[in-house]
This record gives structure tokens, C-alpha cells and sequence, in this order.
């Protein structure tokens, strides 16, 4: 009867921790490489607009992001249906929805037989071809957010990405498309346990986010 108990109760923990790992909870930093297509700004431009690092910080629904260039883009999402930007250039927070349907959709995506370890992760390739162009999307299973959190997250594809990637959480993505080109790699990833007052936002006046 003991030895039952003690298999069971291991059974239990060992099934906690998988539970545990299931759901990635701490901070990413990035380096970041943005090109502007349409010949309005240089390389070097966009680099000091934009920078070249971003953090995110994740838990469950939630999620802040920071780039640290001139722009200062802030970023908040508490896992409704509207996400908040606030820039430096700004007095007020920028709201968009990210339940509506995005512009740009979605044509195939193949899984490709190429691997990569990326800041420590063993991560898989995904290529996505869309209306606009093309994503290449480097995921591991071993960092991953459970995909039912973003179901109806459809701006920048995530609710896409997380259901056929099983939540993986993006290492490295490089997107390819009409007017801009971009690549984003996982630098840092860290696992901790984040303060839910992180992912508050300021309380500033609130204006719609219209895109150019």
C-alpha cells in the first residue's frame, strides 16, 4: 500500500512539473533588425527610430514588450481583446483591436526538416507564405505558451503562429514582406515569476491607434 501511495503521490509531482513547464512565464530579450522597403527611411534611420533590442516580458494571457530605440514603443496586452501602445512621441496610450482580421492572410505554411539551437533552445523551422509575403518562424515546444491564450489574438498572426506551432513561442522570426522587412532573435531567456503589476498600464488618456 505504500509503495502505491509513494508511486502515486510521484505521479502527481511528475505531472505538476509538466504542467508547470508547460506554460513559459518570464522575460525574452531580443536583438532586432528593421528595414524599411519603401525607401521613406535608411537602415540606419530605423535603427535609432526603432532600435535594436526588444523585451517582452510573458505570463500566461499577458504580455509587455519595450523596444528601446528613440520611439521608446511600449507595448501592453492583458489578454482581452484590445492591446495599448504607448511611444515616447506620445501623451496617450494607443489602443488597437487585435480581434479584427487582419489585412494580410494567410496562403500555406510548410514545417521544414532544419533545426537550430538559438540562445541555448533547440528551435524548428516553420515557413509561412502569406498575401504579403513570407515569415520564417523558428520555434521550440520547450518554450511555449498554451495556445488557447491567444486564440483571438489574429494581429501579427500570433493566434496563426501559436496554433500550429502548439503555443511555441517564437526564438527567432524573420519576416519578409511588401513594404518591410524584419528579423527578431532571442538573445536571453530567463524563467521567473513575473509581478502582475508589470503588465498594468499607464493610466493616461486612451486614443485610437491609426496605422499609416
Amino acid at each position: 500500500m505504500k509503495k502505491n501511495v509513494l508511486f502515486a503521490i510521484s505521479f502527481l509531482l511528475l505531472q505538476f512539473t509538466l504542467q508547470a513547464q508547460d506554460n513559459f512565464e518570464g522575460i525574452i530579450k531580443f536583438k532586432v533588425e528593421f528595414k524599411d522597403k519603401t525607401g521613406e527611411m535608411s537602415d540606419e534611420n530605423m535603427k535609432q527610430f526603432m532600435g535594436n533590442e526588444q523585451t517582452y516580458y510573458l505570463k500566461k494571457e499577458k504580455y509587455k514588450s519595450e523596444l528601446n530605440g528613440l520611439l521608446k514603443m511600449t507595448t501592453f496586452y492583458n489578454g482581452n481583446d484590445t492591446l495599448f501602445m504607448k511611444t515616447a512621441m506620445t501623451k496617450s496610450l494607443m489602443y488597437a483591436k487585435v480581434t479584427e482580421e487582419e489585412e494580410e492572410k494567410v496562403i500555406s505554411h510548410k514545417f521544414t526538416d532544419i533545426t537550430e539551437t538559438i540562445a541555448g533552445v533547440k528551435c524548428k523551422l516553420v515557413i509561412v507564405k502569406t498575401t504579403k509575403g513570407t515569415h520564417k518562424y523558428y520555434y521550440s515546444n520547450d518554450v511555449r505558451i498554451d495556445p488557447k491564450y491567444y486564440k483571438n489574438h489574429k494581429m501579427g498572426l500570433w493566434n496563426y503562429f501559436m496554433k500550429i506551432t502548439n503555443g511555441g513561442i517564437s526564438i527567432r522570426s524573420i519576416t519578409d514582406v511588401e513594404d518591410s522587412y524584419s528579423k527578431i532573435e532571442a538573445v536571453f531567456i530567463e524563467r521567473k515569476t513575473l509581478d502582475d503589476k508589470i503588465f498594468i498600464r499607464p493610466n493616461l488618456p486612451i486614443t485610437k491607434y491609426i496605422e499609416d
